[in-house]
């Protein structure tokens, strides 16, 4: 690699995210309605910042409406998206073990997030057993699941990272139709490109390519993607 492995690993590897739901889970009903009383509610407009990559890590993040893209610059200052979150999805969790922020968090349309201050977590972590036992739980995945995606990736070719990438947008963000899965959310060649540190060039020429092969096909704005086409050719240059 021409940037070293650690470069690689922090601007590569899509970073995991957890839910809501694997917060609270097993908590009492009682106990989750007085931890969410605890959060506050926040608008923010689109392409605004919640916060930005080298920020205080003083609060936990639930979004509950809309689309984040999550950011980081390479020394250069060129944007890599690290993650597009979703309803539910949980952000900001490493405030416990991180005094600054390690990216930055942009609001792709009007979102709705609630918000619970460092101050908050660490007595909830002091107070509530199954909280802190969940929020280990959450660490736990999140770091095999990125261990295991930097050893799938770090060998991997600038393609088979944009098809695992389309998979991945396809999972989190596709609506199934008769001629596959939609990606709803428009995506330029250069989104894409920050997606998968790769050059705008080498991805158009690249989706072109899948177009041709079958793999996926263009539906105005939009990408149609056959995922069972797309995991089989995945699949093929793991092997």
């Amino acid at each position: 690699m021409e940037s070293g492995a650690a470069e690689y690993y922090y601007r590569y590897v899509p970073l995991p995210f957890q839910t809501a739901g694997d917060l609270f889970q097993g908590i009492p009903d009682a106990e989750a309605r007085r931890i969410s009383g605890l959060f506050s509610e926040r608008l923010y407009p689109r392409d605004a910042a919640l916060f930005y990559e080298g920020a205080d890590s003083d609060s936990l993040f639930i979004l509950r409406n809309g689309l984040i893209k999550i950011i980081s610059l390479s020394v250069k200052g060129t944007e890599t998206i690290l993650h597009i979150l979703r309803k539910d999805d949980l952000f900001g969790e490493l405030l416990l073990i991180e005094g600054k922020r390690s990216f930055s968090a942009i609001a792709i349309t009007d979102v709705r997030v609630d918000v619970l201050s460092r101050k908050e977590f660490l007595e909830l972590i002091a107070s509530s057993p199954r909280f802190a036992a969940n929020y280990a739980r959450i660490l736990t995945r999140r770091l095999m699941k990125m261990e295991r995606e930097f050893s799938g990736l770090i060998h991997a070719f600038v393609y088979h990272r944009q098809a695992r990438e389309l998979l991945h947008l396809a999972d989190d963000l596709g609506k199934d139709n008769a001629a596959g899965t939609e990606i709803t959310l428009r995506l330029t060649h250069e989104d894409l490109a920050n997606l998968i540190g790769a050059t705008r060039e080498t991805v158009t020429i690249q989706l072109h390519k899948f177009e041709e092969m079958g793999l996926i096909m263009r539906k105005g704005r939009s990408l149609v993607v056959n995922q069972t086409r797309l995991r089989d050719y995945v699949r093929v240059k793991e092997s």
